[in-house]
């Protein structure tokens, strides 16, 4: 019988395997663990890091003293993830209608849980999870790349 193979547990595990490797690949999402992802975008990353601590070395700089990487390194489309902000104050996903705010104090919320602690808009309110006051013209919308 040429249909034998299809029924074997083998045939389903792969099926499944797959199925769930392009449901993720649908949804912007990893379908491998995060510690294999990440030690797949290191190894990607190193040969280009290396070449810039030898550059920064030739210049008198260290790579391990800057907060920051002065280039950016492209990983290619296999580590590009669509963001997933849900607000910790609604639980509520955000959205082109509510997008993300960053306060001054990093924290950040949906609009729509904003405009609630904004009763009144000419007055200051206070970040929920810490003591900073915060005013409607000091919030900045967070925006991802790569996401229209």
């Amino acid at each position: 019988n040429p249909y034998t193979d299809l029924l074997s547990p083998g045939a389903w595990d792969a099926a499944a395997r797959e199925f769930g490797k392009q449901a993720c690949s649908l949804m912007g999402q990893a379908s491998e663990s995060p510690l294999t992802t990440v030690v797949a975008a290191g190894s990607a990353a190193l040969p280009t890091l290396l070449k810039l601590a030898a550059v920064m070395e030739k210049g008198g700089q260290d790579l391990r003293s800057v907060e920051q990487l002065p280039v950016e390194i492209a990983l290619g489309p296999e580590f590009v993830f669509r963001p997933i902000f849900a607000c910790p104050v609604s639980r509520d996903m955000s959205t082109p209608d509510n997008p993300p705010l960053a306060l001054p104090c990093g924290h950040v919320l949906a609009e729509q849980s904003v405009a609630k602690l904004l009763k009144n808009r000419s007055r200051a309110f206070k970040c929920p999870y810490c003591p900073m006051e915060c005013r409607q013209e000091s919030l900045r919308p967070v925006t991802f790349p790569g996401i229209d």
